[in-house]
C-alpha cells in the first residue's frame, strides 16, 4: 500500500532536482510570447538558432518560456504559429553566468488571421496547435456583422444551425453538430449558464459589450463535465487592453416596427487597473400584434493587477427582457394579453497567479435565470381558418393568472494548475464544484424546489511531438447527484504538414460527451411531468478529421 506513495514521492524529489538543476554556470535564455494586443500565448513552438544548435522550447502558462545550458552566443529566434508574423527583430546575446538573458517576442496577426481561444483547451492556446474544430469571433467581426441578436452570428459558424419562434426576443436555439439546442455548454467568462438539464434560450441573448465569440464543436466534457455532448459556446465580456487610455462611446439608432436601441460604454486602464462597462436599452414592436420586446441590460468587467505575478478579474453581466406572446397567428387570432418575462445575472471573479513554469488560476461565478410565463385573461375560443378552409375543431385559450416560473441558478467554484514541464508539455489540471438549485412550477401551487451538488476532477497535456505535431489528451472524472460517477477521455492531434505562410494542418479529435437530466426529468411531480430519480446522463460520441490549407499568405 505504500509503495505506490514512496513512488510519486521519488518522482517528485526527481522534478525539484531536475527544476534546481536549471541554475548552471551555462547561459540561460528566458522570456515571453504575446499577441500585439497583450494576450499571453501558452504552447507556442519558440525556435532557436544559434551556437547551440537548433532549439525548440513551448511556451507554458502566461505565454512564458526558458532555456539553459546554452553556449555563449548570439542567437535567433522564430515563432511556429502560421496565423501570426513576428513583430520586430527576435536576436538575443546569451552569456555565461547565472543572468538570463531575456527575449519577449510579440506576435501580430497575419493577413489570415489567427486566433487565441480558451474554451477549446481551457486556457489560453492558438487555434493553429489545436486539433479541437473550432470557431472564434473576435471583436472586430462582431461589431463588424452589426447582427442585432446573437443569432445572426451563429450563421456565420460552420457546423452551427439557428432557429427562432418569431421576432426579437423570442425564443432562440443553436445547434451544433446537428445535435439538441440543449447539448451544448454554454459558459459567459467561464461560468457555465445553462438551465440543469442543458436547455439554454439564445432569444434574449445580444452582442452587447463583447470581446469574443468561442464556439467548439465536438464533445468536450473532458474539461467541462456536463451539457458539452455537441460542444461548447462561450461568450468573454469586453476588456481593455493593456495601457489603453480612457475612452467613451455612445450609440443611437431607430428603424421600422419602432425599433430603437440606446448604448453608452466606457473602457481603459490606468495604474493598476481596467475596466470596461457599458448599459444599452432595446425596444422594438416587432411585426406581429403583442410582439412587443424591452430590454434593458449592463456589462462591466473590472481587472486588477496586484503584482507582475498576479492579477485579478471581476465581471458582472445582466439583463431584464419582456415579450408580448401572441401565439402561432399564421392560422389563428393573436393572444393579446400573454407575455414572457426573463432576468438573468452572471457574477464571476477570478485570481491568477504565474511564476516560473507554473501558474494557477482560481475562479467562482454565479449565473440565475427567472423566467416567468404568464396568460391572465381567458380569450375564449376560435376556429382557424385559411383561404376559406376552416379546422375542424375550435382551439381554446388556457389562462393562467398567476404563471408559471422556471427559476434555476448555479454557484460554481474551479481551481486550475498549468505546469510547462520540460521544452514539451504543458500539463493543466484542476477540480470544479457547482451547486444546481431551482423553483419551477406554477406560482398559483407548490413549487418544485431540487437541488443537486456536481463534482468533476480533470486532467490534460498538451505536448509538442518533433517539429509539427502537437497532440492534446486529457479525461475527467464527474461525479453527479443524479447520476453517480462518470469518467470521460478526449483526444486530437494537429499536425502541420507544410510550415510558412500557405501552412497546411491536419486535425483530428476524439471526445466524449455526458449531460445530467432536467430537474422535471429527475424530480417532476406534475401531470405533465413525473420524474425518475435514477435516470442515468446522455452520453455521446464525436469524431473529427479535417484538413485547412491557407492560401496566398
Amino acid at each position: 500500500m505504500h509503495r505506490p506513495v514512496r513512488g510519486v514521492a521519488a518522482t517528485v524529489l526527481c522534478l525539484a532536482l531536475a527544476a534546481g538543476a536549471t541554475a548552471d554556470p551555462q547561459g540561460v535564455l528566458e522570456g515571453s510570447v504575446r499577441s500585439s494586443d497583450g494576450l499571453a500565448l501558452s504552447h507556442v513552438a519558440v525556435l532557436l538558432e544559434g551556437p547551440s544548435g537548433p532549439l525548440q522550447v513551448t511556451t507554458g502558462p502566461e505565454g512564458r518560456y526558458r532555456l539553459a545550458g546554452l553556449a555563449t552566443g548570439d542567437y535567433s529566434a522564430s515563432v511556429d504559429a502560421p496565423g501570426f508574423v513576428l513583430d520586430g527583430p527576435a536576436r538575443v546575446s546569451v552569456g555565461r553566468g547565472r543572468a538570463a538573458a531575456h527575449l519577449d517576442l510579440v506576435l501580430s496577426p497575419a493577413p489570415v488571421r489567427e486566433h487565441v481561444t480558451v474554451a477549446a483547451a481551457r486556457g489560453e492556446a492558438i487555434r493553429s496547435n489545436l486539433g479541437f474544430s473550432t470557431t472564434v469571433l473576435d471583436r472586430q467581426r462582431i461589431e463588424e456583422r452589426a447582427a442585432p441578436t446573437m443569432l445572426p452570428l451563429f450563421q456565420d459558424v460552420p457546423g452551427a444551425a439557428t432557429s427562432r419562434t418569431g421576432g426579437t426576443g423570442a425564443q432562440g436555439s443553436v445547434f451544433l453538430r446537428g445535435g439538441e439546442s440543449r447539448f451544448a455548454a454554454v459558459l459567459i467568462d467561464g461560468v457555465p449558464v445553462n438551465q440543469p438539464g442543458g436547455a439554454f434560450d439564445w432569444g434574449t441573448a445580444l452582442p452587447f459589450e463583447l470581446e469574443q465569440v468561442e464556439v467548439v464543436r465536438g464533445a468536450a466534457s473532458s474539461l467541462y463535465g456536463n451539457d458539452a455532448l455537441a460542444g461548447v459556446i462561450q461568450l468573454v465580456t469586453r476588456r481593455a487592453e493593456d495601457g489603453e487610455a480612457p475612452s467613451f462611446r455612445g450609440e443611437a439608432e431607430a428603424g421600422s416596427f419602432d425599433w430603437q436601441r440606446y448604448q453608452a460604454g466606457t473602457t481603459g486602464a490606468r495604474g493598476a487597473f481596467d475596466w470596461n462597462a457599458g448599459v444599452q436599452r432595446l425596444t422594438t414592436d416587432n411585426e406581429e400584434p403583442n410582439s412587443r420586446y424591452e430590454q434593458s441590460a449592463v456589462a462591466a468587467s473590472l481587472g486588477v493587477r496586484f503584482s507582475p505575478r498576479t492579477r485579478g478579474r471581476a465581471v458582472v453581466r445582466w439583463d431584464d427582457a419582456s415579450l408580448g406572446t401572441p401565439g402561432p397567428t399564421a392560422y389563428g387570432r393573436p393572444d393579446l394579453d400573454a407575455s414572457f418575462e426573463r432576468e438573468d445575472t452572471v457574477v464571476s471573479a477570478s485570481v491568477r497567479h504565474a511564476a516560473g513554469r507554473a501558474g494557477h488560476l482560481l475562479s467562482a461565478g454565479y449565473a440565475r435565470t427567472d423566467q416567468v410565463s404568464l396568460n391572465p385573461i381567458d380569450s375564449g375560443c376560435s376556429t382557424p381558418e385559411w383561404e376559406g378552409q376552416q379546422a375542424p375543431f375550435p382551439f381554446c385559450d388556457f389562462p393562467n393568472p398567476d404563471g408559471f416560473q422556471n427559476r434555476t441558478a448555479r454557484l460554481f467554484g474551479s481551481y486550475r494548475a498549468d505546469l510547462s514541464l520540460g521544452t514539451r508539455h504543458l500539463l493543466s489540471g484542476g477540480a470544479d464544484i457547482e451547486h444546481e438549485t431551482g423553483a419551477l412550477g406554477n406560482r398559483g401551487d407548490d413549487l418544485l424546489e431540487p437541488t443537486r451538488t456536481n463534482f468533476g476532477v480533470y486532467a490534460q497535456d498538451r505536448v509538442l511531438l518533433g517539429r509539427r505535431a502537437y497532440v492534446t489528451f486529457g479525461g475527467r472524472v464527474e461525479r453527479n447527484d443524479s447520476y453517480g460517477t462518470e469518467a470521460v477521455p478526449r483526444l486530437a492531434l494537429a499536425y502541420r504538414v507544410r510550415d510558412g505562410e500557405n501552412a497546411t494542418t491536419l486535425r483530428s479529435s476524439f471526445g466524449m460527451g455526458i449531460k445530467a437530466p432536467s430537474f422535471f426529468e429527475s424530480f417532476g411531480q406534475s401531470f405533465f411531468a413525473q420524474g425518475n430519480p435514477d435516470l442515468e446522463p446522455e452520453r455521446s460520441r464525436t469524431f473529427d478529421v479535417g484538413l485547412e490549407q491557407r492560401l496566398l499568405g
